[in-house]
């Protein structure tokens, strides 16, 4: 599990998992450390200080000290379905990964719905299972030997969508389950999220620009400023298809404007980054 969030989520999350555990390891990968509180708290967890780490290499540093056959996944803001651990077991027997739904908490603040939005639109209930490259790594996991073998996409961060084109590219098949569910919780704030927003939009551009000529990495660069509104439409469609929380999308929409532009900002600067670097 990757942690920045206020302790309030995380005690959240880890409550959820302790009355479900069953002897299931949990270890936490926090940029910032707990009070010895919550640590002393939550006992049966393993706390791994990471300062200053993103979530991607909060979970790296995660999966390198698990153990079990299977690995999940998840945030602090996240609060597992009192049956999480039991359906990712079951979903386990017919796949070999797997990512779940990720609904919004009840009440969260229109910040918290912004980043929900943002994050987690095709993610909303309802939809049917089916194979998807996109599960979301809030709510995923795997069976160890997948990741073992694709131990290189991961090593300086686990980056989903990365790891996912590993596994595809094997033909692993990728099952997006209605039925394993977590629920966001409150979230780190505006500013946190911007900060997120420009560091991993700028990874972004960063992991794909390696693979581009300098001129189509110029092209990202120039390509900046409509980026942010074609991920708002994007959002806009996802929630109406689904039906849900439209009235709260319309609310928190300068919020996630916002938010989508500092995401665009963050990736011409990775874009720009693996131009000059050419």
């Amino acid at each position: 599990m990757g942690s920045n969030a206020p302790q309030d989520s995380l005690a959240a999350c880890l409550s959820s998992l302790e009355r479900q555990r069953d002897g299931a390891e949990v270890i936490v990968c926090e940029s910032v450390p707990s009070p010895s509180a919550l640590r002393e708290r939550f006992d049966w967890a393993s706390f791994v200080d990471c300062p200053g780490q993103l979530v991607p290499q909060l979970w790296s540093e995660g999966i390198d000290r698990s153990k079990g056959e299977i690995v999940a996944l998840t945030i602090s803001p996240m609060v597992p379905a009192g049956d999480w651990i039991e359906t990712l077991k079951a979903q386990h027997r017919r796949f070999d990964a797997v990512g779940g739904a990720i609904d919004p908490e009840p009440g969260i603040r229109i910040r918290d719905w912004a980043e929900y939005f943002c994050r987690y639109a095709p993610d909303m209930l309802p939809f049917d299972g089916h194979e998807c490259m996109d599960l979301p790594g809030d709510n995923a996991s795997y069976k160890r030997g997948l990741l073992e073998g694709a131990r290189d996409s991961w090593r300086d961060g686990f980056w989903e969508p990365v790891v996912h084109r590993e596994l595809a590219a094997e033909n692993v098949e990728l099952w997006h389950a209605p039925e394993l569910v977590v629920r966001q919780g409150r979230s780190a704030g505006t500013l946190a999220f911007l900060d997120q927003r420009l560091r991993h939009g700028r990874a972004h551009g960063r992991q794909r620009g390696v693979h581009y000529s300098r001129a189509r990495n110029l092209a990202g660069v120039v390509a900046a400023p409509i980026v942010a509104p074609l991920l708002t439409l994007r959002i806009l469609r996802q929630v109406g298809s689904r039906r849900r929380h439209r009235f709260q999308a319309l609310l928190a929409m300068p919020l996630i404007l916002a938010f989508n532009v500092a995401w665009a900002l963050g990736e011409a600067r990775g874009h720009l980054s693996a131009a000059v670097a050419r």
